[in-house]
């Protein structure tokens, strides 16, 4: 969208990140020891300097890095015997190193497997006839890391044939502790099978290629790998450089392929290693000071309130555009001084039911309270500001099993969590006994309620425990709600309730967001609109006394207020200019701050002509079509500036919005799905998705989290589902 938009991903530039000059003094974050023989060959000498270039890529050296101790001689003179390999091993202390200290050793030099089946390390000095004296085993170099007192070690064998020594690990790993078997991880890989030669330059290509994908496409959301991460990163590697090669009529043979680096120890293949540096990792911010961040929002959290409250156009923007709703805003903050109950915030889609609990959430965390970041945002009614900690839990019931939100607002609340594998009734067991117990007011939110997995059996098991505690001032009532309650959740007992009686029991207020209809899973999938149920009308029959406020009535004047609020300050927009464009799109909006926002970016994204787009035809006939006609607009004007076809942004954007879960991973996930949608392979789809994520089309996507992978997803349900039934919102236009 908004032409300043970065690659949908973790901020790194936020505030709270430790720089390496915030380290301690002398701190290190491991140890990398690299034994590397010459032979005198220019080209193999040369390929070296490359390896080590390539590993630094990796394991970067420097304060706060990886200490690095390069192999010579104390002469400075390059290893040659095996007294000079035994004396560097021992100079090196690498059988002493430190619990402490992730250790990578890499050895890189020229090797044999011996008729005995054994791994040799070859010098300049060796001799074929006297292996035992003139030659050093490859497995004793590899156990003087392995056997030391490091607790992560990762050994890279660069040799010939350099995978014949994994048969002489395995049966030296008797040799180990078992303690040590049991508490460290332990890797090793070695990057050429029997009777190939030692890597040269292709090593540090593949090391390179590898370290372009951790940082692109990967997207491996930790701080550290796991090997079998990193092994399929260079497999991955490998088959992107053997595909640039010039073709053959007759494919190369095996042993003509690049090789591709194996693990020879797999016991510690699915382990996280902190000698597996992830470089692709943009950790988040801190929003908290470190006492606290066990109890306070995560930096994701609080990103995603505000980025629902904000009304920004894209995750790169900074600003803070929410403005109007002043009478809804008013009643949200009144709702948190009465003594309990429940408030339903309704409304068609994109009228902002998000953006209303988001700015409620947000301004009550005191992260973003004391941050000059959002200072603006707080330019507003006093009476429209909720207190600091007013609201205590808040989560997004989108794409959340019951069983999952009930682990969440446990865990948010401080709850004790049930015995390993209990039910999903011991979990609300837990919930309702501390929502009923003496204690601090809660106050509850849950958004999206009709993006949640099975939405009717979302809100009989997640709402259940909050029945009894929002009513308590009526024992009556709350005999009468816990009997309407089980019969929609007969799984759900209530338990005994607290010696001390209902009337010290906490005060429990909960707020909910919610669309008054949904649709069956089928229609779901399919894109489908007819209605199948009313959520809102089983929301209130749970809680007849909740108060409904409305999103959608008459919500002009606000979409005028936003409309303004986002122009404020563009170039060649005046105070006139500003009115009129207000003034259309809400004509044009039907009630969509959704479809105003779009609207507005394209304003925007034309600069000077922006104002000039408010007398076109063909764009106010896409404005009133909706998100259908300003997302084509957006594909056309990407295609014509940018040169990506718009029938493949299309399809990366489709591929997105057909994923389950919290969103699609890049990988090799996301150029498989386009395709699908597309219906033909997508050429070169790692440069065309990385060229979507810098493009306005970004503003279309968000990013979340799942399974240790950044995932993105249409930046709303609405335009997701627009995107599934795609072109259906598009018949009878031109």
């Amino acid at each position: 969208m908004s032409e300043q938009q970065g690659q949908v991903v973790a901020v790194a530039a936020e505030p709270g990140i430790p720089e390496v000059t915030d380290l301690p003094a002398g701190h290190v974050a491991g140890r990398l020891v690299a034994l590397t023989v010459p032979d005198g060959e220019a080209r193999f000498d040369a390929a070296l300097d490359e390896q080590l270039d390539a590993l630094r890529l990796w394991w970067p050296d420097g304060e706060g890095q990886f200490c690095w101790q390069l192999s010579e001689n104390p002469d400075g003179t390059p290893l040659s015997t095996r007294t000079d390999v035994e004396s560097f091993l021992d100079r090196s202390m690498l059988r002493e190193t430190g619990p402490e200290l992730p250790l990578v050793l890499f050895v890189s030099a020229h090797g044999l497997f011996s008729a005995s089946a054994r791994h040799y390390l070859k010098l300049p000095t060796t001799s074929d006839r006297r292996l035992l004296a003139t030659a050093v085993p490859t497995a004793h170099i590899a156990y003087a890391a392995l056997d030391s007192l490091a607790q992560h070690v990762l050994v890279i064998l660069n040799m010939c044939e350099s995978s014949a020594v994994g048969s002489e690990l395995i049966s030296l790993q008797g040799e180990l502790d078992e303690g040590r078997k049991d508490s460290a991880v332990l890797n090793v890989l070695g990057t050429a099978v029997q009777g190939r030669p030692v890597l040269g330059a292709e090593l540090a290509k593949l090391l390179r290629r590898a370290h372009q994908l951790v940082t692109t496409s990967e997207q491996i959301a930790r701080p550290h790998l796991k090997m079998s991460e990193f092994t399929l990163l260079l497999h991955n590697a490998a088959e992107s450089l053997e595909a640039e090669r010039p073709r053959r009529r007759q494919p190369r043979k095996v042993s003509e392929q690049i090789s591709v680096p194996e693990m020879l120890l797999t016991r510690w293949q699915h382990k996280v290693s902190p000698a597996l540096p992830n470089p692709g990792y943009r950790p988040e911010p801190a929003v908290a000071e470190p006492g606290l961040q066990d109890v306070a929002a995560s930096y994701r959290q609080l990103e995603y309130w505000m980025e629902k409250a904000s009304g920004r156009l894209d995750q790169a923007d900074g600003g803070w555009y929410f403005s109007g709703r002043e009478q809804l805003n008013l009643q949200l903050v009144s709702f948190l001084h009465e003594p309990a109950g429940v408030r339903i915030v309704a409304g068609s889609a994109g009228s902002g039911k998000s953006a209303l609990l988001g700015r409620l959430v947000t301004m009550s965390d005191r992260v973003f309270r004391d941050s000059d970041r959002y200072a603006s945002a707080l330019r507003c009614r006093p009476d429209t500001i909720p207190a600091v900690g007013a609201v205590t839990a808040a989560l997004s019931a989108r794409h959340r099993s019951a069983a999952d939100a009930l682990r969440q607002l446990t865990a948010e609340l401080g709850c004790p969590a049930p015995p390993a594998g209990a039910g999903i009734s011991a979990w609300q067991q837990v919930l309702e006994d501390f929502l009923l117990s003496p204690g601090e007011p809660v106050t509850v939110v849950i958004d999206s309620l009709d993006e949640a997995y099975e939405p009717g059996q979302f809100i009989a098991a997640v709402l259940a425990p909050f029945v009894s505690a929002t009513r308590r001032h009526d024992p009556a009532a709350v005999a009468s709600s816990s009997s309407s309650s089980a019969d929609a959740d007969a799984a759900f007992v209530p338990g005994p309730r607290p010696e001390t009686g209902l009337t010290q029991a906490r005060t429990v207020r909960l707020l909910l967001g919610v669309r008054s209809t949904r649709r069956t899973q089928a229609s779901f999938d399919t894109g489908g609109t007819a209605p199948v149920g009313d959520l809102l009308a089983e929301i209130t029959d749970r809680f007849p006394d909740a108060e409904v406020l409305h999103s959608d009535e008459n919500p002009d004047s606000d979409i005028r207020a936003y409309v303004k609020a986002l122009l404020q300050g563009q170039p060649h927009w005046s105070d006139a200019a500003r009115a009129e464009a207000a003034l259309t799109i809400s004509e044009h909006a039907h009630g969509s701050f959704l479809n105003a926002r779009l609207a507005v970016d394209q304003l925007r994204a034309h600069k000077d002509l922006g104002p000039r787009l408010l007398r076109s035809r063909t764009w106010l006939d896409g404005l009133s079509i909706g998100i259908a006609g300003l997302l084509r607009s957006d594909l056309h004007r990407l295609e014509r500036e940018d040169g990506l076809p718009a029938a493949e942004a299309l399809a990366l954007l489709r591929a997105a919005a057909f994923a389950q879960g919290r969103g699609l991973a890049w990988g090799t996930v996301w150029p498989a799905l386009a395709g699908a949608v597309l219906q033909m392979p997508l050429q070169h789809p790692d440069e065309k998705i990385s060229r979507l994520l810098k493009s306005p089309l970004a503003g279309y996507l968000t990013s979340d989290h799942e399974d240790d992978r950044v995932v993105y997803r249409p930046a709303h349900e609405h335009l997701a589902q627009i995107l599934r039934r795609w072109p259906a919102d598009l018949k009878g236009t031109t």
